[in-house]
């Protein structure tokens, strides 16, 4: 089965993305250098080898591939691995994964289920970078996350001195570095336009993963009834986003991907100011 994959320059390097993403079928984005699985929403021979998962939200579209995810990282010895749950799900999840374990005759898999809340700081595998929970706008508890590159840098004051003055006062125990935070990415999951004014620094990071998940007029309705966006929320909020690259992901069944496509080029990139992307993939 087939992935879109992409490839983005960031702060942290080069990041590769694979994945897909169709509402109410299924969505996962992998970080494969990060190990990390944002979301798995149905069994992937791609998924297994990601030690973190990070799951926004129990539907199952995000959620399905869960117990695939668990069982082959069992069956071929990858070690322990680590789902970041929203705090009101993590129960249920530990449940899931208790169930098909017995379901399948053997011992518990080795997963750690962590629940997670907006505010706490997740260290991730890749040195420098963790992980941030924050709560998007949908109908059932949901997290989105942001991944954050923590780089160590001289000091402003003293760019312009000699090597040799500031070797002298770092042995005199003076602090001569910095720590710089920079929020490479962030994933906002299943969410209403809410997100725009509760969270607007999501939009900082230098790639955001934004769900759209209707395009036409006549379902404008149905976008907040069921707690999604829809294209004139993205057009509204757009000029005031400082990301440089956009990932558009989980579009409706009531819109072709190609008609997605051409209406997020026709309405979304002019008035947009970084580059375009799309995972939305139609699952076989």
């Amino acid at each position: 089965m087939s992935l879109v994959r992409l490839a983005i320059p960031t702060s942290w390097g080069e990041l590769a993305l694979a994945g897909g993403s169709r509402a109410g079928e299924a969505t996962f984005v992998l970080l494969p250098q990060l190990r990390l699985a944002l979301d798995a929403g149905r069994a992937h021979r791609a998924l297994p080898p990601m030690s973190t998962l990070f799951l926004s939200h129990g539907h199952l579209d995000h959620a399905g591939g869960i117990p695939h995810w668990a069982s082959q990282r069992y069956l071929n010895a990858m070690g322990a691995g680590t789902i970041l749950a929203p705090a009101p799900v993590a129960p249920l999840v530990e449940e899931l994964l208790a169930l098909c374990a017995r379901l399948e005759g053997g011992r518990p898999y080795e997963v750690e289920v962590r629940a997670v809340a907006p505010g706490e700081r997740v260290p991730l595998r890749s040195r420098g970078v963790h992980l941030e929970p924050f709560p998007t706008d949908h109908w059932v508890p949901t997290l989105g996350c942001r991944l954050v590159l923590t780089r160590t840098r001289l000091r402003r004051e003293l760019r312009d001195l000699p090597q040799e003055e500031i070797a002298r006062r770092r042995l005199r125990g003076e602090p001569v570095t910095e720590s710089l935070e920079i929020p490479f990415l962030s994933y906002c999951a299943d969410t209403g336009p809410g997100l725009f004014e509760d969270n607007p620094g999501v939009f900082a990071s230098e790639v955001v993963l934004l769900e759209c998940s209707f395009y036409r007029p006549q379902d404008r309705e149905r976008a907040r009834e069921y707690g999604h966006l829809h294209l004139e929320d993205l057009v509204r909020a757009a000029p005031g986003w400082t990301c440089r690259h956009l990932v558009v992901l989980h579009p409706s069944r009531r819109t072709r991907i190609r008609e997605a496509v051409g209406l997020l080029e026709e309405r979304l990139a002019p008035v947009f100011g970084g580059r375009l992307h799309h995972m939305m993939l139609d699952w076989p």
